[in-house]
């Protein structure tokens, strides 16, 4: 059937026996055959298997996704963690964490954007039941590009992931160093985090955040957190 347009179709939606109303952009509102209706419609081998490994491929992205998604995170993240997994999965190896090594939660708003101007090493090590994590930089960031009115603090935090990736579930562990002036001299910080007992790896975020009054700023633009450490538990 050809597209038609009419006064009869306007504002009409979804499907009635064979015909379906369409809102498109560019053709406007127009009715249309049902998909199928005319000429059965065949999904081929190669749709069936994009589509099996798409679905495979969601289980370890959701398991990332969910844990960082309240911390920081652009529309990208999702389809990057996707995008990710699908690629080990064509490449016919086991699902694992080391591809997510330096990744960034929100390409505009990072954390290498808020740390650019100083050097930091973060050392991550298991001493039993406990990731025990060292940070050290060499000098406070400069956020004056953030141009705010009023003083501000900030604080680092490290988000401990601990992702089963074949059911796409998580346990999340998440300490906070200090909220920190800028005319302070600089410390190292150290954070502790328990492994739960059935965590045989982790995903490591660093989550840089502004501060006003010593509350923590919810704003996009203020806020960075990356991958700063992945790793297999020691048996």
């Amino acid at each position: 059937m050809a597209k038609g347009s009419n006064i009869i179709t306007h504002g009409l939606s979804g499907t009635i026996d064979r015909i379906t109303f369409v809102k498109s952009k560019k053709y406007k509102e127009h009715i249309r055959s049902k998909r199928g209706s005319i000429k059965p419609a065949l999904i081929n081998e190669r749709l069936q298997e994009n589509s099996q490994q798409l679905g495979l491929a969601v289980l370890p992205a959701r398991a990332i996704f969910n844990a960082v998604r309240s911390h920081h995170k652009d529309g990208y993240l999702w389809n990057k963690l996707l995008g990710i997994f699908r690629k080990q999965l064509k490449a016919g190896i086991p699902f694992h964490i080391n591809d997510l090594k330096g990744m960034e939660c929100h390409k505009e708003f990072s954390l290498d954007r808020l740390i650019l101007n100083t050097w930091y090493k973060v050392q991550i090590v298991q001493k039993e039941d406990k990731l025990c994590i060292e940070l050290v930089m060499k000098e406070h960031p400069d956020w004056s590009y953030l141009e705010w009115k009023r003083d501000f603090q900030y604080r680092l935090s490290m988000v401990i992931v601990y992702p089963n990736l074949e059911t796409g579930g998580f346990t999340e562990e998440t300490a906070h160093g200090p909220v920190t002036e800028f005319t302070t001299p600089v410390q190292p910080l150290s954070f502790e985090v328990p492994i739960p007992g059935s965590a045989d790896k982790y995903v490591a975020f660093m989550l840089a955040a502004t501060c006003e009054d010593g509350e923590v700023s919810r704003l996009a633009h203020t806020n960075g957190m990356r991958v700063v450490g992945v790793g297999e538990r020691a048996v």
